[in-house]
């Protein structure tokens, strides 16, 4: 019975460490909206956008997940959604580069701490998701994900 609520509290205790981030990102992402600075920051890196053959919108998910990690990209990925209607193979792309290329910030500096060439180690993650997500970009088709309805 102790360990059906200790796995019960450790569940509420995981939903309410997401809830914690996921909420204030899903606020800033509308403030980003309600001041058109989504749109600003969608047009800054439309060049990135172009080169993964993404969504435009999407983008700002990329960066959101690159800068503070997955947890908060995926609140990205899902408010961009709702949002702006980023189609399915976007997402894709996007989740493909992020699952190697995230929370460059913290995890520098987590391994920064332990002694790790932060220049090594940036430029391999980089150079790793650029080249997977662009090999993905070029041979899954703009209508793979597309269903029938």
């Amino acid at each position: 019975m102790n360990a059906i609520i200790d796995i019960i509290i450790n569940l509420i205790s995981f939903i309410w460490s997401i809830t914690k981030v996921l909420i204030p990102i899903m606020i800033t992402i509308e403030i980003f909206k309600d001041t058109q600075l989504i749109d600003k920051l969608s047009k800054a890196i439309k060049p990135i956008s172009n080169f993964f053959t993404i969504s435009e919108k999407s983008g700002v998910s990329l960066l959101f997940g690159m800068t503070f990690g997955l947890t908060i990209g995926a609140g990205a990925i899902i408010q961009s959604v709702k949002d702006y209607d980023v189609d399915k193979r976007s997402i894709f792309l996007i989740t493909m580069f992020l699952s190697v290329c995230h929370a460059v910030i913290e995890d520098s500096m987590i391994f920064a701490g332990v002694g790790a060439n932060i220049a090594a180690l940036l430029g391999a993650r980089f150079i790793s998701a650029i080249l997977i997500t662009f090999i993905l970009s070029k041979f899954i088709k703009k209508d793979a994900f597309e269903t029938e309805k």
